[in-house]
């Protein structure tokens, strides 16, 4: 291609060449700064013979470096006119798979059809802000398939992730986060280096999947029903939130906390995933 994908002239005359329109729903704000991208691909070990996963790639910043540095590339792009623009323009890179495909409703188990090689793949992305949450709770419930996630997310998001128990960001992306991953905060992104330029900041953040969970319970779809009924009503108190999510006996529920020595009058977001773990263990274990 004559231009780079992170000029603005090569954005602004494919927009022109394929009538694109921008869709906000799927966050379409398109990387120009060089240096950001090859930091983002740096702070990912992406290394010559790994199998890589984008998700979103848009006009195709990250993908020109990402095919320099890989060995196989598949790259998933809802908008039709994007992946058409992906494809024109990177026609001559053989070792790049291209996909017209909603990665929500994407099928993982054919993911290691696209691949040569069978090995753990490496994700990177520019998440919409939109799905960001969706999209990582997808990746993360297929996470035998990946050794690390690299995603560029709203700022607000990754605090989430990263957050402690009894403070506002705290709910349970950030236990399910913490169950499936080790998860390291790599550097924010100002928003002027994208086109066009958001009214947020990013965070690009490192998630590196488990290969066991931190906790042990024989109950992990039960456990995070039990979280999720936690976080739905966050003013309430965790017996009155299972008493009426999941229908526990209240009598139960606080007799499990008291074998814990959990205070009786205790919220969800107090909680911490060894706490949850140790309560769907009684509560199920019968």
């Amino acid at each position: 291609m004559a231009e780079k994908p992170t000029t603005i002239r090569y954005i602004k005359e494919n927009i022109a060449r394929y009538d694109f329109r921008f869709k906000k729903e799927l966050g379409q704000n398109f990387l120009i700064d060089e240096n950001i991208i090859r930091k983002i691909i740096a702070a990912s070990d992406i290394v010559e013979d790994d199998n890589v996963l984008e998700i979103g790639p848009g006009m195709g910043s990250l993908t020109y470096f990402l095919a320099q540095t890989c060995k196989e590339l598949l790259v998933v792009e809802k908008d039709r006119v994007l992946t058409n623009v992906i494809k024109k323009n990177f026609h001559d890179v053989p070792h790049l798979t291209i996909l017209n495909e909603d990665i929500l409703t994407f099928d993982f188990q054919k993911l290691p059809d696209y691949f040569s090689a069978q090995k753990k793949i490496k994700v990177i992305s520019n998440l919409p802000y939109s799905i960001t949450s969706a999209v990582i709770m997808k990746l993360l419930q297929h996470g035998n398939a990946f050794d690390t996630l690299t995603l560029m997310m709203q700022k607000e998001v990754a605090q989430r992730l990263l957050a402690s128990p009894s403070t506002k960001d705290y709910g349970s992306l950030t236990l399910a986060v913490q169950y499936y991953a080790e998860c390291t905060p790599l550097f924010n992104v100002p928003s002027h280096v994208f086109f066009p330029r958001p009214t947020i900041d990013s965070t690009v953040v490192l998630l590196k999947l488990r290969a066991q969970p931190p906790v042990s319970t024989s109950y992990g779809s039960e456990m995070f029903s039990l979280i999720r009924a936690a976080f739905s009503t966050r003013r309430k108190t965790l017996i009155n939130s299972l008493h009426h999510q999941l229908h526990f006996d209240k009598n139960v529920l606080l007799n499990a906390l008291k074998q814990l020595d959990i205070d009786i009058h205790v919220r969800g977001e107090a909680l911490t995933l060894t706490q949850f773990a140790a309560l769907t263990e009684i509560l199920h274990d019968k």
